[in-house]
């Protein structure tokens, strides 16, 4: 690459960049969005607990009862953002908002890059890359989508931010363009320096967000697809090897049981996308269209950059698409791919133009660039003014998401509580306290939990308070949160059924706290063996081992047994126990989790519902240690990740000189 091109590259990302910083430099000084039915509160939690805990981040006692901290998120952006914010001492609200701002004005920068990249064409490329940053495609192609942006010109992409909260994935999409450069690049050249570089980029994809796996896995299916016969196999077994060796890398944080939790319950989070008859038809659609814009090209003798978007812009299309309209998901939780979409489109239609403008006369050419910077400047404008409007600041210590930890914090600091909508995305921003619930759905390990959480919101009446109160007790909770009736999530289908069951214990316009009336506050308990909870029930409404295990729990003839975390993933129990008596561990059982009473090592037990149990067999006063080190699947990978590294070392450093040759004097 001559230097002169280099510059012009550099002067055409320079562009695109302002741009993008000009449309979303409110970011960059946002503290707390008033979009607070953003979810983006959760993934500020994540980055102040990897900042003020870096070196206890095995278990996450904060939501779901507990999990491995692996099944709280894909860590690259929340990793990032903690590190700015001990770094530049801001808060974690204002960090979250910074660093994803930064992704999202360096999303188009980065499809400048793998556009002209394969296209070898600046010019266009950076019209593709203005149009990605000030046009939305989707908001033409579906009237759902437009609906949802609330105009055809407005900026879908900057919504899906700013209102929804989704940083994770716009680095996603910063983070995708690169790697799929990498390799073709490796494709193409076979050397050393860019499968480096394609498996340092697939790792970063891989960690920024679920969604990025899947879409780096059709990008590299479209690249393959420019590829012929033998080229072609052994392109595959090419990026094959590249992307075990970075899954392998980073197996640890992507454990398999973590990828297979996230199949299962994508599945159900936002709709039921079980693939069923009508998804194989969907995927054979896709398919056909694929072999057909494929077979089209090469008739044509379209450019391979024309052919690669094309083919991309089919899967980004396509699997939106077919859920929105025809209700045909192929994909768990299609409908997040529109953002893919507009990624694909908009390089696809600046290059059909130009390959259209080259059979039309030179001045159409000026005629078409004069129309795109115009269009441009008013599109510009027009972001700048959607983000204003969009990017609103709030003062946070005057809402409720703020009121109500913060009350938690001074009366019921440490005891578990069930708190729903828009409370729970921010409650573990400012309280340590553990919610039941909170969290992301698709990485919660424990579908009991999922039962609970589904019959607290759907019940009514006086029964379903009673049903409610059974599980809220077998989980721990020791008080419930009722979001006030205007909350943007109306989660209860009947919110004043605890009114006259449970005692009020605060209130802030229209938000309720109730108390349970647990006997303790801990989240251990000494209970006769047979008290425990053994069957999985059947639905929510099966409730009579979970009577007769709380009936135990507020058996004030049974011993107390305080627990005292020691640190996020140590523990300790201290009672008083008999052999006959076993004691109940509200927290999510997982094989990594282990214990000793009075120094000898007991097996941990899985109750019905996923909690731990534990027969100590203590004859009177028992100390129970337990803790947590995520077990052989933990070490597994990280000893395979460690293989992996190492073999990558010699293989990148093998046929490097060892020493320099001396230079001969003249």
């Amino acid at each position: 690459m001559t230097i002169g091109r280099s510059r012009q590259l550099a002067i055409y990302a320079l562009l695109i960049l302002g741009v993008n910083v000009l449309v979303a430099h409110r970011l960059f000084t946002l503290e707390y969005s008033a979009h607070l039915e953003s979810n983006e509160g959760s993934f500020m939690a994540i980055s102040r607990i990897m900042a003020t805990h870096p070196g206890d981040l095995l278990w996450w006692p904060f939501w779901d009862a507990g999990l491995p901290f692996q099944h709280t998120y894909f860590p690259l952006l929340h990793a990032i953002v903690a590190v700015f914010s001990r770094l530049t001492g801001n808060s974690f609200a204002l960090s979250f908002h910074a660093v994803s701002g930064a992704f999202y004005c360096l999303g188009p920068v980065t499809l400048f890059l793998l556009a002209a990249g394969i296209s070898g064409q600046p010019g266009y490329s950076a019209c593709a890359a203005l149009l990605y940053s000030l046009i939305s495609p989707a908001n033409f192609i579906s009237s759902a989508i437009r609906a949802d942006s609330g105009g055809l010109w407005n900026a879908r992409r900057l919504q899906v931010l700013g209102f929804y909260g989704e940083g994770p994935h716009i680095t996603t999409l910063a983070c995708l363009p690169i790697a799929v450069l990498c390799i073709y690049l490796a494709l193409r050249e076979r050397r050393k320096r860019y499968y480096l570089a394609s498996g340092l980029a697939t790792v970063a994809v891989m960690l920024s967000n679920a969604f990025g796996s899947v879409d780096l896995l059709l990008a590299v299916l479209c690249l393959l697809a420019l590829l012929d016969g033998r080229e072609a196999w052994r392109g595959l077994k090419m990026v094959a090897a590249i992307g075990a060796a970075a899954y392998l890398v980073v197996s640890p944080i992507m454990l398999p049981s973590l990828l297979l939790v996230i199949r299962r319950n994508s599945q159900f989070v936002g709709g039921d996308y079980r693939f069923t008859v009508s998804s194989a038809l969907g995927v054979a659609v896709l398919i056909a269209a694929i072999a057909l814009c494929r077979w089209a090209c090469r008739r044509w003798h379209l450019p391979a950059h024309l052919t690669f978007f094309l083919l991309l812009s089919v899967f980004f299309t396509g699997i939106p698409l077919l859920a929105i309209h025809y209700n045909i998901p192929v994909v768990p939780q299609p409908t997040r791919y529109q953002v893919e979409m507009e990624l694909a489109l908009c390089p696809l239609v600046v290059y059909a133009v130009e390959l259209a403008l080259k059979r039309m006369p030179g001045w159409m050419a000026k005629v078409a660039l004069m129309a795109l910077l115009a269009l441009c400047v008013r599109q510009t404008i027009h972001y700048v003014s959607y983000a204003k409007g969009l990017l609103v600041p709030t003062d946070i210590t005057t809402t409720t998401e703020y009121r109500l930890p913060a009350w938690v914090n001074q009366h019921l600091a440490g005891q578990r509580v069930m708190v729903t909508s828009t409370q729970s995305f921010l409650f573990s921003v400012f309280s340590d306290t553990p919610q039941l619930h909170g969290g992301h759905d698709p990485n919660n390990p424990n579908l009991s939990m999922a039962v609970a959480v589904y019959t607290l919101l759907a019940t009514t009446g006086t029964r379903g308070a009673e049903v409610s109160v059974l599980w809220l007790k077998a989980f721990g909770a020791q008080a419930i949160a009722i979001p006030y009736p205007d909350a943007y999530y109306r989660a209860f289908a009947d919110p004043k059924k605890f009114d006259g069951v449970l005692p009020v214990l605060w209130s802030d316009r229209g938000t309720v706290l109730y108390s349970l009336r647990n006997r303790s506050s801990s989240l251990a308990h000494v209970v006769p063996a047979e008290a425990l909870i053994t069957r999985t029930p059947i639905d929510g409404l099966d409730t009579e081992e979970l009577a007769r295990y709380a009936s135990a729990l507020d058996d004030t003839a049974l011993p107390l047994a305080p627990l005292t975390w020691t640190n996020l993933h140590t523990l300790q129990i201290r009672t008083e126990a008999q052999p006959d008596q076993a004691i109940s561990v509200q927290i999510t059982w997982h094989p990594g989790w282990h214990a000793r009473a009075n120094g000898k090592a007991i097996p941990i037990a899985k109750d019905g519902i996923g909690l731990m149990a534990l027969h100590p067999a203590c004859s009177g006063p028992c100390t129970v240690d337990m803790f947590y080190d995520g077990g052989w699947e933990l070490k597994a990978t990280l000893l395979l990740s460690l293989i992996t590294l190492i073999g990558c070392a010699v293989y990148f450093l093998r046929g490097l000189p060892l020493t320099k040759k001396p230079v001969r004097p003249v």
